[in-house]
């Protein structure tokens, strides 16, 4: 009954509009409405919980159209636009990154279709962010969408270090049992960076998962 109370109370700001951010930190295993939406003044429907990261996991990654169903569901009635194939990961941190990265502003002026790394970016005042960053999936980062001046309001916003690897990149895979290596090229199906596993195809067709690892030349 009280998700009925609270989508009545917010019905007349119209439907929530989900976050284009690729990455959002988190100071707690939960996910809430307000993680997930491009709104001020929720109030209590803020809080409402909608998903939960698995135990002993501190990162979860969802797709946008798997968020908005989940937001019907926590909050049955209300109305939600932005739901489509895009991947977006929630990843807890400590209380002072998630803080620290919470609101954004450009520390100079951007050409539209700039990527926004942490060199181009300070902290600043929580305004309200008109949507002027779009996230570039096969690279992993944000970019402009128009020029923007020095000390335009990102709003909530974490970035990440850029990807190694890129979707569609080429990639030597290399296999090592006891004396014996072989090497094989793949091709990248997602973004990642060192350390981390992606999703990789051989020339066969064949698809699995392998870990990035850079190699001095």
């Amino acid at each position: 009954m009280m998700a009925f109370v609270l989508a009545a109370a917010f019905a007349g700001g119209g439907p929530l509009l989900l976050t284009d951010r690729g990455e959002i930190a988190l100071s707690r295993p939960t996910v809430r409405l307000a993680d997930v939406v491009e709104a001020r003044g929720l109030g209590r429907l803020g809080v409402v919980e909608i998903a939960r990261l698995p135990v002993g996991r501190d990162r979860l990654s969802l797709s946008r159209r798997a968020i908005a169903a989940l937001v019907r569901r926590a909050v049955p009635g209300i109305v939600v636009d932005g739901g489509d194939a895009r991947i977006v990961t929630f990843r807890v941190v400590g209380r002072a990154e998630a803080s620290a990265g919470a609101c954004q502003v450009t520390s100079s002026a951007l050409a539209a279709g700039a990527a926004i790394t942490r060199d181009k970016i300070a902290a600043g005042p929580c305004a309200v962010a008109a949507r002027v960053l779009r996230y570039d999936a096969a690279r992993g980062y944000f970019v402009a969408r128009r020029d923007l001046p020095a000390g335009s309001p990102l709003g909530h916003l974490i970035v990440s270090p850029p990807a190694t690897v890129a979707r569609g990149d080429a990639m030597t895979l290399v296999s090592r049992a006891g004396p014996v290596t072989v090497e094989r090229r793949v091709t990248a199906l997602q973004s990642g960076r060192d350390g981390r596993r992606v999703f990789v195809r051989d020339s066969g067709g064949h698809v699995f998962a392998a870990p990035i690892a850079t190699v001095a030349p």
